[in-house]
Order: structure tokens, then sequence, then C-alpha cells
């Protein structure tokens, strides 16, 4: 019996979708060889289309009728082609914007996702991965300074394709501030295995490149109509990141806008949280508070006027979900209530002591010594308090005696001249005494702070002698100052320099730049700490109770945490651990 041959299955005439793609030659195999070396699956989805010209379906005449029929809309002229490339292009634009319904539908990162520029799922997956990790080093080392983010974001950060515009350009804020505040991209100077949360991308992320990617996000909907937290929050971590990177202008713009969308939401009105949800009323006491502190800082630093005034309650401490984290907050936001709207609204008109600003700076610090750093429990936020109350004395004073102080030497002033000395006795043992990561948490904001008191220091001791009673001298004061600002987030704050230059007399150098090579050796005789050391370390600022995920009893990664391993796309998944912590720019 005669058997009929199966008809063979003819090669397509093209080639396959994925050499097209990688415009190599293709043997049009079912499967093609290329496929099979690379082990990718073979397919033939795209269908080609004839070139040349063809009878059309009158897309270019309907264009022309629109247009002639309404002249107005997009600025539409039919008279030149180079307005027909203008029109096209505002479509193109406009179809583009249009799509751009969700973070993941347009996602200006996925170019560093992809080396070919053209991002797949599993591009979208890799760049979910990097930025779910960012959001794990905020939760670990800035979230006691910054309370403000809530337990579904480690998870949204997983799914980009889900989010809203504004929710996709809060996580890509939020990364940025982190990246940028703990100066993740020099973290590859000491240990090219610290920066686990780019190995999953085939260019590295960067922060002003995500901070460029926020903002890019931001266009995609209208800020005015979308008065959301995520918004307002998005604005926040901007002014953070413009701040650490002392882009002053933008960082100033940024948190202008913050406080009007926080006063447009009515943040500032105890009336507007009657009807909200206890979590929600928790969440938006916390940014106000937040932005309360952040605003009088950079005021304050900046001889700007402040509009938020402390109109509402405080975030709950005891029945919170981080209670040992609160009650520092609140610790903190305590100092900043004190200084009345009368001291932003003061401009000192000369550098001679005035009567006016002498009264207001001892009536001020009087205020401020009420405050107990000591009763915060986390060492970096008791840290930060102290400092921070001892910056606020001494400008308090700087603004009394203005810029040079012994113009009033002589005058009976001397208690007061002797107030930096008092300051400098007061931090001098705990920048002996807290830990390097607990220092370096703070950031920028307080290398300046530290730098000013150094500098009143100085000013104090060319102006007038210490007090008798005085444990320490000017010059150990100062080199305490000198030693932190030499060794501070894994380098050399550049304002050290300045110092040297201001503090020559008093400490003695004769050529102070090059002191900071030649002396600073075996002042600085401990071996830095990286940021390696800060993630082995734990979180130190709290080592009398642990970590303060572990203190407070919060399990705010546990949602998130499974699937963000599981998500993982190296063949060890991304610990954050690994990651290498040095700094940040101080909100408060």
């Amino acid at each position: 019996m005669s058997t009929t041959a199966p008809p063979t299955q003819k090669p397509p005439q093209q080639v396959c979708d994925n050499c097209r793609f990688r415009k190599m030659k293709c043997d049009r195999g079912l499967p093609c060889s290329n496929c099979v070396v690379s082990s990718i699956p073979c397919r033939y989805l795209h269908t080609l289309r004839r070139k040349g010209p063809r009878g059309g379906k009158g897309r270019r005449l309907s264009q022309i009728r629109q247009g002639l029929t309404e002249p107005d809309k997009n600025h539409f002229d039919v008279s030149t082609p180079a307005t027909q490339i203008q029109f096209n292009a505002l479509e193109e634009s406009n179809r583009s914007r249009g799509a751009a319904g969700s973070g993941g539908q347009h996602n200006p990162l996925l170019a560093l996702a992809s080396a070919s520029g053209i991002a797949t799922e599993h591009d979208k997956q890799r760049l979910a991965v990097a930025l779910a990790a960012h959001v794990q080093v905020f939760m670990k080392h800035l979230f006691p300074i910054m309370p403000v983010i809530d337990r579904e974001l480690l998870a949204d950060s997983l799914r980009l394709d889900e989010l809203s515009p504004s929710r996709y350009a809060f996580l890509l804020s939020l990364c940025a501030a982190t990246r940028i505040q703990l100066k993740l991209d020099n973290a590859e100077e000491y240990d090219e295995t610290s920066v686990g949360i780019n190995t999953s991308l085939d260019s590295p992320l960067t922060g002003e490149a995500l901070l460029a990617a926020a903002e890019q996000a931001r266009l995609q909907f209208n800020v005015v109509d979308d008065l959301s937290l995520d918004t307002l929050l998005t604005s926040f971590f901007l002014f953070a990141g413009y701040g650490n990177l002392e882009k002053h202008s933008h960082a100033w713009f940024y948190l202008n806008q913050a406080i009007s969308l926080a006063l447009s939401i009515g943040l500032h009105s105890e009336s507007a949280y009657g009807n909200l949800s206890e979590n929600e009323r928790e969440m938006r006491r916390r940014i106000f508070w937040l932005l309360f502190v952040t605003e009088r800082t950079y005021a304050l630093q900046h001889r700007r006027p402040v509009m938020l005034r402390n109109t509402i309650s405080k975030p709950q401490i005891v029945d919170s979900d981080c209670p040992i984290v609160m009650h520092d907050f609140v610790n903190h936001v305590r100092l900043f209530e004190l200084l009345p709207c009368s001291l932003y609204e003061w401009q000192p008109h000369t550098d001679g002591c005035q009567p006016q600003g002498v009264a207001l700076s001892h009536s001020i610090s009087n205020k401020l010594s009420a405050v107990q750093p000591a009763e915060s429990v986390m060492e970096s936020q008791r840290f930060d308090t102290l400092v921070t109350q001892q910056w606020l004395r001494v400008s308090m004073w700087r603004l009394a005696f203005g810029s040079k102080p012994n113009l009033v030497y002589g005058q009976g002033l001397v208690p007061a001249l002797g107030l930096p000395f008092d300051a400098g006795k007061s931090i001098m043992k705990a920048l002996g005494s807290v830990s390097q990561s607990s220092k370096d948490c703070h950031g920028i904001a307080i290398e300046q702070k530290l730098f000013d008191i150094g500098m009143s220091l100085a000013d104090a001791s060319m102006s007038a002698s210490p007090m008798p009673s005085f444990e320490f001298g000017p010059q150990d004061l100062l080199v305490s100052v000198t030693k932190f600002l030499g060794r501070i987030r894994g380098c050399q704050s550049h304002l050290l320099p300045k110092l040297l230059k201001h503090s020559e007399m008093i400490l003695g150098f004769s050529n102070p730049i090059a002191s900071i090579d030649v002396h600073w050796p075996a002042l600085l005789e401990e071996v830095p700490e990286t940021v390696g050391d800060l993630a082995t370390q734990g979180d130190e600022s709290s080592s009398s109770t642990g970590s303060w995920q572990d203190a407070c009893d919060l399990t705010m990664l546990e949602p998130g945490a499974a699937s963000f391993m599981t998500l993982s796309c190296d063949d060890s998944p991304f610990d954050a651990e690994q990651v290498h912590i040095a700094g940040q720019v101080d909100i408060a």
C-alpha cells in the first residue's frame, strides 16, 4: 500500500523577529540556528509591509480636510511641508503623552535597563528590582528621619505598570533623594560590590539621572489637578535631592511647591482631619511637621521667610506603628516650635551689636535650653537633636553679634560672647562618643551646622578669651569640629578648607590648606569606616535598643520582602545589607 508523504513545511520567506531585532543574518529555520544557540524562542510574528507606493486609505486627505475645517487646532497649517512636519511631530507627542497613563507605560529609566535601548518585560522587571532596592535602603536608614512613606510603597515599586503617574513620580523622587543623600554614587570608590542595587542594570543608575527621570515623569500629569500626598511628597524629595547637591534655587523652589501643596490640601487646618481614617490622618500630620521643621531650618540658613505655623496637633507616639521613631521625631520638632516668626522677619542691618538682636538671641537661647536631646532614644536622633539645638543657639548668637563679634568686645557682653564655647563643649563629647554611622546618616546639613559652629568658635576665640571654668580651650573645641569635617560620609567635607583658613590663628597653622594633608593623618588616626561598615554594623544609631524596626516592632518590609526576593533577576538576590551607605541632606 502506497503511503502519501506528509507535505514539507516551506521555510519562511523572511528573517525571524529576533534576528531582525539583533540585526543578524538568519537562516530562516524553524527554529533558526541563531535562536537555538542563544536559547531563545524563535518567532515569525512580525508581518513585513510591502515597500513602495500603494493605494492609501485617504489618511492624508482626511488630515488635510481636518486641518481645513479646524484651522486653529494645534495651529495646523497646510501651506508648506515644514508645517506638516510640525503637525506630525505634535501629533506624535500627544499620542505618546496620552499613552503614558501609568508609570510603567512611559518609563524614562528603561533605557538604563537595556543596552539596546528597547525595553523588554525582563528589563522592566530588572528596573523594578533596582527601584525596590532603593526603597529598602530608605526604610533601613532614612525612615527614622523622614517617617512619611507608607507600607505599600515597596510592593508598588515591583509593579510599575500598575502605578498612576503621580505614584510613579513619587517613587522616582524618593529613590533619587535616597541615592543622593546617602552618596550611593560614590560608594563604589570603597568597594566595587557595595552598590548591589545597580547590578541588575546594564547601565548604572545615578542620583541625578533619577532626579531627571522624576521631573520627566511629572510632566505626564497636571500637578494642580492632582492634589495628593504623592504629588506633595514628590516635591519634597526633589527638594531633598537638590538640597544635597547644593543647588539651592531648585531646592527652594521644590520646598515652596511642597508647602503650597500642603496648604492647598489643608494639612495646616485641624478641621480638615475630621473625616479621615486614622492612618491617613497620622500620615498627614507627619508630613506637615516634617515640612514645618524643614522650612524653618532651610529658611534660617538662607534668611528666608516662613509660611507654616504650628496650627495642628502632633502625630501620635504610643499608638503609632513606630513609637520610638515618632518619640524622637516629636522631640526634634519641639526645637523649632520655640522659634518665633519674628526671628524670620527680622533682618539685621549692621555687623555691630544690636540691642534688639541681643534680647531676641537671649530669649530664644534660653527657650532652646529647655529641650533635652538626651530624651531621644535612638543614638542618631539624639545626636541630631543635640547638634541642631547648639547650632540654633549659635545662630541666635550670630544674628545678635553679626559677622564681626570682635567689634563689641569690651561692652560688657563677654558672657554672651562665650556662647559658642558652651555650644562647642556640649557637642565635643558627642562627636567623640557617637558611632560613625550615627554621624553620617544626617548628611550635608550636619556638616553645615558644625561648620557654622566652628566658624563661630573661631570668631569668639579672636574676640574674647574663654571663661576660666572651661574644661576645654577653643583649640580643643575647634579640633573636634575639624576632625568631624575631615572624615564625614566616607570623605573629607568640602567645608573643611574654609574652616581651616578661618581658624589658622587659633589652630596655629601657617598654611591651613597644606595642613589638610600634613596634620590630619595623625588627627584622624582611626581607619575611616566605609559605607559597607555601616551595613555590617546594622543600625548603630540604636545600639542600646537594636534596630529601629525591631525596637518599634515594625513589619514594614514583610509584605514586599518575599515578592522582592522572588523577582530578583540575579543568581544571588539583592541584599540590603550589602549596600554601603554614607551621608544625607538633613531635612530637619
